[in-house]
């Protein structure tokens, strides 16, 4: 049986493509796998020494007195033990249960006086015998390379946090995408016109705007497009992580990439920078069996148990959130019923992450880019934060029933007749009368909150009106104002425990148990 391809695809070149590629084999063969670690990369065999497997070189003979000179020897020397080229078939690795094969990319084989390609390497992987074959493509990435990569089972990107190797990581996002909508494009039309705009837009431009492109004339082609966008799987990592903002690099990057490209990314994780490394380099040792325990070596263990995971799990399988796109929710990647403290934490995120200074935005957006980003997230600040906006904001965007939506409209009190909001600060008790007032404020009936939480009006009421001897069990009353809180964008965690110390005092003055 052909074994399972895993490719690795750098996003430029000394981001460790040879050393991730090495040490993956290597976990794989600890856990009694059959591997063969593949070394493609065409600007040259970096994997063997990564396995701590020497170069084959000539041997060493004596130097001889020169041709016709009085007691000149024949030497042992002939072709084939001066030819250094890699031969065709695979070598025993450091472990048992591991092989090496050179590709043949960078050189040679021997006996060959040409190079050979990935679409022979592809046939001739799928006769070896083993459970994985692990390729290292280095970072040339060629159209062959990028196509090599999408048609394999398991594959995963490499970045850095420097700015070339974040714009590298972009640069494959884009080709990605376009070598994987030209192979899910059948008809020919359609393919023609997609092979067109790519021409015209310079071969890899961002997938929302080839897609916007191409939608204006034909509109099925597009949402073919938009499919491929939601669909594409692109998991990467991050490597030689040194500082805190390096441990973020990979969440910001996927956020970035999904608000500029539409592309949903599927980051792993990072490989801390570690002196390891290099020790066991300098010893001719694979890092997973020179310092097994070294932080570099956990962060590939646990990488690689990542991306052996499901890829049809429920977690990739479902959207990430279930508001309209580009809407303020959208933007700062909320939900609808998200509380004032979550917006906050949300806004701060995102001005971190559409930053002038922050390396993810080199080679994604250019300054009026960033700009215009910061002042849609801006936008999207002031309108949730504000009860009075937010409201009518909402009722608009989301989509509702007839009756449901004409009611709320109904019962909406205008701005300018909605009391204040009262004052609230981390140490607030929250009771009934409080709840009531901040619901007021907000211009919210007891109706409205029932139907978004599912708890009966009766409850709600008496929620409001302390009327604790009507309301059920603590563990109830817990989950009916932890959804209130939820609704009025308060903190649910600070209002459930208030609300219930009150509760549980009252039921203990009165001899019952909460």
């Amino acid at each position: 049986m052909a074994p399972t391809t895993i490719a690795i695809l750098g996003a430029k070149g000394g981001v460790g493509t040879s050393l991730f590629s090495a040490n993956l084999a290597i976990y794989l063969a600890t856990i009694g796998k059959r591997v063969l670690a593949i070394d493609a990369d065409p600007s040259g065999a970096d994997l063997r020494a990564m396995l701590g497997i020497g170069p084959r070189v000539a041997p060493y003979v004596a130097p001889t007195p020169a041709f016709g000179a009085e007691g000149s020897s024949a030497t042992a020397l002939d072709c084939d033990s001066v030819n250094t080229l890699p031969s065709r078939e695979p070598v025993d690795g450091p472990i048992a249960s591991l092989q090496l094969l050179d590709a043949g990319l960078s050189e040679p084989h021997r006996g060959s006086a040409r190079r050979s390609s990935l679409r022979e390497l592809g046939r001739r992987v799928a006769k070896q015998d083993a459970d994985f074959a692990v390729v290292d493509l280095g970072s040339a990435a060629t159209d062959a390379a990028i196509r090599f990569w999408c048609a394999a089972p398991h594959r995963l990107a490499l970045t850095m946090p420097e700015p070339n190797a974040v714009a590298g990581l972009y640069r494959l996002v884009r080709k990605t995408f376009a070598a994987m909508a030209l192979e899910r494009v059948s008809e020919e039309r359609q393919r023609d016109a997609l092979h067109a705009a790519l021409t015209k837009a310079g071969q890899t431009p961002a997938p929302s705007d080839i897609a916007a492109l191409v939608h204006q004339e034909w509109p099925d082609l597009g949402h073919a497009l938009q499919d491929c966008m939601n669909t594409l799987q692109f998991p990467f990592i991050v490597n030689q992580a040194r500082m805190r903002a390096d441990l973020e690099l990979g969440d910001q990057i996927t956020v970035a990439v999904r608000r500029r490209y539409g592309v949903p990314l599927k980051y792993l994780g990072y490989v801390e920078h570690d002196d390891a490394v290099r020790t066991s380099s300098r010893k001719r040792r694979p890092l997973l069996l020179e310092s097994p325990g070294s932080r570099a070596s956990r962060n590939i263990e646990k990488i690689a148990r990542r991306l052996f995971a499901s890829q049809d799990s429920r977690r990739d399988r479902a959207p990430w959130r279930d508001v309209p796109p580009s809407s303020h929710h959208d933007v700062l990647e909320v939900e609808r019923g998200a509380t004032d403290e979550e917006i906050r934490r949300a806004y701060k995120r995102m001005c971190g992450v559409f930053d002038q200074e922050n390396l993810v935005t080199f080679g994604l957006l250019d300054a009026e880019g960033v700009d215009t980003a910061r002042a849609r997230i801006d936008e999207a600040y002031d309108v949730l934060l504000d009860p009075a906006r937010r409201r009518p904001y909402e009722i608009s965007v989301f989509p509702e029933a007839d009756e449901t939506k004409a009611e709320a409209e109904q019962e909406q009190v205008p701005a300018g007749e909605l009391p204040p909001a009262p004052s609230i600060t981390p140490d607030t008790e929250f009771g009934g009368a409080l709840l009531r007032a901040v619901r007021e404020s907000q211009g919210t009936s007891l109706q409205q909150i029932s139907e978004r939480t599912k708890v009966s009006l009766n409850y709600l009421r008496c929620i409001e009106e302390d009327e604790f001897d009507q309301l059920p069990a603590a563990v109830y009353v817990r989950g009916f104002v932890t959804e209130v809180a939820k609704c009025l964008r308060l903190d649910p965690e600070q209002v459930s425990q208030s609300y219930l110390r009150r509760y549980k005092a009252r039921m203990e003055d009165q001899g019952q148990s909460a």
